[in-house]
Order: C-alpha cells, then structure tokens, then sequence
C-alpha cells in the first residue's frame, strides 16, 4: 500500500488542508475569545458601575446628613444658652419681685402707717401756725396762702391713708408672680438640660456620621479601584486572546507552509 509520506503532492496538500484548518482554528478562537472577552469585562463593569453608584449616592447621603447634624447642633448649642440665660434672668427676677413683695408688706406700708399716725398731730400744729401767722399778718408780717397748713397735711392724710392698704393687697399678686417665675425658671432650667443632653447625643451621632462616610470614601475609592483593574483585566484578557490566536494562527502555519512548498517543488519536478 502506497505510504502518504510516498506521494509529495498528497502529502503537501494534508499539510494545507491542516494548515487551513488551523488557521481557520485561529481565526474562530480569536473571534470567540474576543466576544468572550468582551461580555465579560462589560458584565463585571456592569455589575461594578451600579454599585459605585449606589456607594457613592450613600456617601451624598451621610454628608448631607451629616451638615444637617452640625447645623442641628449648632442650633441646639444657641437654644440652650438662651434658656440658661433666661432662668438666670428669671431668678434674678424673681428675687427682685420677692423683695418688692416684702418691702411693700412690710417695711414700706408699716413706715407709712407710722408717718400716717403723725398727722393728725402734725394737723393740729399746722392749724396752730395757721392761726399765729394770719394774727401776725395783723401787724405787718404777709401770710395768705391759698391753702391753709392744716388743710394741706389734711389733704396729704386723705391721700396717704389708702396706700398701706394697697401695698398690702399686692403682696399676694407679687407673692404669685415670684412664685410663677420661679416655676418658669425651673422649666427653663430642666429645658436646657435636655437640651444639653440632646445636644451630646447629635453630637455622638455626628461622630458616627463621620466614621461612616470615611467608610464610605473608602469604598468608592476601592471600588474605583476595581473598576479600573477590570478595565485593565479587559485589556489583557483581550491581549491574551490575540496572542493566542496569533500563537495558532503561527502554530498552523507551519504545515501550510511545508504543503505549500511540497506542492511546488512537485510542480517543479
């Protein structure tokens, strides 16, 4: 049986068709690895990109959050100074009002009840004057007034008489006004406490906000990071693809270019 190695032009074109079919092999390879290649550097970009996104909206998210937390605080920081403020106020107040209240109590109508006391004598002096200046006038010394000195301290009496009285009527309404500031002042107070308390807890939520949009930060740099090594992994993915199926389409040049020459040095002879 003739042998396919006996025959140089056969042989030579085996050695085509395998070359042929080699790089046709290499052809096919190439285009599907670059296809393949392709899909899956778009999906993992696909998937990748979504969530870059989604980190990033978080981050936008906790910054915002985290100004309206400062802005919060700084406004809680201002309340609370104005509620201390205002019981201080309110006590200095009250104290003021208690005073009012003890002196117009005590001290105050007890001094006019004594000055009232002395009036009527000062009235009986005043009618005893009256009547010694208008008999001097008789030899000479001018006195005429237009009210006389009695009627005058009479006048004052008549005017002074109700006022203890009313002093002691307004003990009460400034008793109840001291105590109302009082109760104001304490509720002042017990609102800048929880304020306080309000404002330490916002402020431990901004440190939290903080921690977490560092977090945050990091994840969309290590993202970006991925996303620009799968944009590198693409690249050479599809290096490796064309490096192989040059590496074929080298490869199966070889026996075409053997049969080509076997075929031709037949033809020569």
């Amino acid at each position: 049986m003739e042998s396919l190695f006996d025959d140089p032009a056969r042989f030579g074109r085996v050695l085509v068709v395998v070359g042929a079919i080699g790089m046709v092999g290499a052809l096919v390879v190439g285009i599907a690895g670059w296809v393949l290649a392709s899909k899956a550097g778009d999906a993992l970009l696909e998937t990748v990109t979504p969530i870059a996104g989604v980190v990033t909206d978080v981050a936008a998210t906790i910054e915002a959050s985290q100004v309206m937390v400062d802005r919060t605080i700084e406004a809680i920081e201002s309340i609370e100074d104005a509620t201390r403020s205002t019981a201080r106020t309110l006590d200095s107040v009250g104290a003021i009002v208690g005073e009012t209240a003890e002196l117009a109590g005590g001290g105050l109508a007890d001094s006019l009840d004594a000055a009232i006391d002395t009036l009527p004598a000062l009235i009986d002096t005043g009618r005893v004057v009256d009547r010694t200046m208008r008999a001097l006038s008789l030899v000479g010394v001018a006195y005429d007034p237009e009210v006389p000195l009695d009627e005058a301290l009479g006048d004052l009496e008549s005017s002074l008489a109700p006022i203890p009285g009313q002093l002691r009527e307004q003990v009460d309404l400034l008793l109840t006004v001291q105590e109302d500031l009082a109760r104001i002042s304490d509720d002042a107070a017990t609102l800048s406490a929880v304020l306080l308390e309000t404002r330490i807890d916002m402020m431990e939520a901004g440190a939290t906000l903080a921690s977490a949009a560092d977090h945050a930060a990091q994840a969309a740099e290590q993202i970006a990071s991925i996303a620009a090594d799968l944009e590198t992994y693409d690249v050479l993915a599809r290096v490796v693809v064309v490096a192989a199926a040059l590496a074929l389409a080298a490869a199966a040049s070889a026996p075409l270019l053997i049969g080509i020459h076997h075929m031709r040095r037949v033809e020569v002879v």
